[in-house]
């Protein structure tokens, strides 16, 4: 299924996508057979078909071999000068290359840039080799760092996405790695942004061609095989908003490249990320049962951002619910509500409210004249001091 939060049409590779605001995946059509659209700040869908069906990764799986590379970079001795010897299985790694020789010593940001740029599975298995000994063993690491970020339905069993029916993950999965990647390597990101590189003697572009041709795109990964078609992890930033997407499936270079431009630039120019509520802020003021204070303020207790389409924006509704009257002592930071934002096409977002001050009770003589004012009033008695 596919959900949608916008009354729009959008074309995409020739396919139109009927985007229709809180609609199912029948007003859908695309030739991907897998994608999802990620607002990167809050982690929210906003787009997605099949994102959970396991699929071939292709080369995208080297997101995951930088990621292992990057954290051991900011995290061990290793750095970007530090050398590897290139082995015969390297060397003779089918697919995409970038030309390592046998038995040369080659540094880690020559590996990277041939993995990243180049989509080199020499360097790929060259720079597993380097890190872990045997390809084999760094697979297992791979896998290992799965389960940490999360990443429900992987399994990698080589270090460049060669295909393997045991070798899959999910279009959610990739997203969510990427998401991870450039959250937690800010700097060595770049690497992904970089538009060519030559290593012996031979220059060739990043596989990446939207690098070159839309507003913000600075990194990731594509990836192919004959089983699974045209893939890419891609995003961008623009104004402050990182978007990412990954499509997977179509059926050509152009095709790929077509949708995630398209997806992009809708979530760009058709979505907004919008302050709900922010941490403590006063959402509404309550009775108070036998309390030295008639009232106290209900505050939220974080802050609530939401990825909404221009439609959603308009139509969001909210109400709150809490057991009245509150009676003292009221402690501040309790929960003692909930505000409930209906946003149309997505999840009921529920937010806690808690009490913004302490409220002591009455003391005994004052309890009895309360409770009769209550009743008949229909409000507490502050305490005279």
């Amino acid at each position: 299924m596919f959900r949608c939060y916008q009354n729009i049409i959008l074309s995409i590779s020739a396919v139109i996508l009927c985007l229709v605001l809180g609609t199912p995946a029948n007003s859908f059509t695309t030739s991907a057979k897998q994608l999802i659209l990620v607002d990167a700040k809050t982690g929210e869908v906003l787009l997605e078909k099949n994102a959970d069906e396991l699929m071939h990764p292709a080369s995208m799986s080297k997101i995951m071999t930088v990621y292992l590379a990057f954290d051991r970079i900011q995290n061990s001795d290793l750095n970007i000068a530090s050398r590897c010897k290139i082995s015969p299985k390297a060397y003779n790694t089918g697919g995409s290359r970038t030309f390592l020789e046998i038995d040369d010593y080659v540094t880690i940001d020559t590996l990277l840039k041939g993995i990243i740029i180049q989509s080199g599975n020499d360097a790929s298995v060259a720079l597993a080799e380097c890190l872990s000994g045997t390809e084999e063993n760094f697979a297992k690491l791979m896998n290992e760092y799965s389960i940490d970020l999360g990443l429900n339905k992987t399994n990698f069993l080589n270090s460049s996405g060669w295909p393997n029916e045991n070798h899959y993950s999910t279009v959610k999965d990739i997203a969510i790695l990427s998401k991870k990647l450039i959250e937690n390597f800010p700097q060595l990101f770049a690497y992904f942004s970089e538009k060519s590189f030559s290593y012996n003697g031979i220059k060739q572009p990043n596989r990446n061609l939207l690098l070159n041709k839309l507003d913000g795109v600075d990194g990731l990964k594509t990836g192919f095989t004959r089983k699974s078609g045209w893939g890419i992890a891609v995003t961008a930033k623009r104004n402050n908003r990182r978007i990412i997407v990954v499509v997977n499936g179509t059926n050509s270079s152009r095709a790929r490249m077509s949708e995630a431009t398209n997806l992009l630039n809708w979530a760009f120019n058709q979505t907004n990320q919008k302050l709900l509520k922010d941490k403590n802020q006063i959402i509404t003021n309550v009775d108070v049962w036998l309390g030295n204070k008639s009232t106290v303020n209900l505050i939220s207790d974080k802050k609530i951002i939401s990825t909404l389409s221009f439609d959603q924006e308009k139509l969001l509704t909210s109400h709150i619910e809490y057991i009245k009257p509150i009676s003292a002592p009221v402690i501040k930071g309790k929960e003692y509500g909930q505000l409930f934002i209906n946003i149309q096409g997505k999840p009921t977002i529920k937010v806690p409210l808690v009490a913004e001050v302490d409220i002591n009770k009455i003391n005994p003589i004052f309890r009895i004249f309360a409770a009769i004012k209550y009743l008949i009033f229909g409000n507490s008695l502050d305490e005279k001091k």
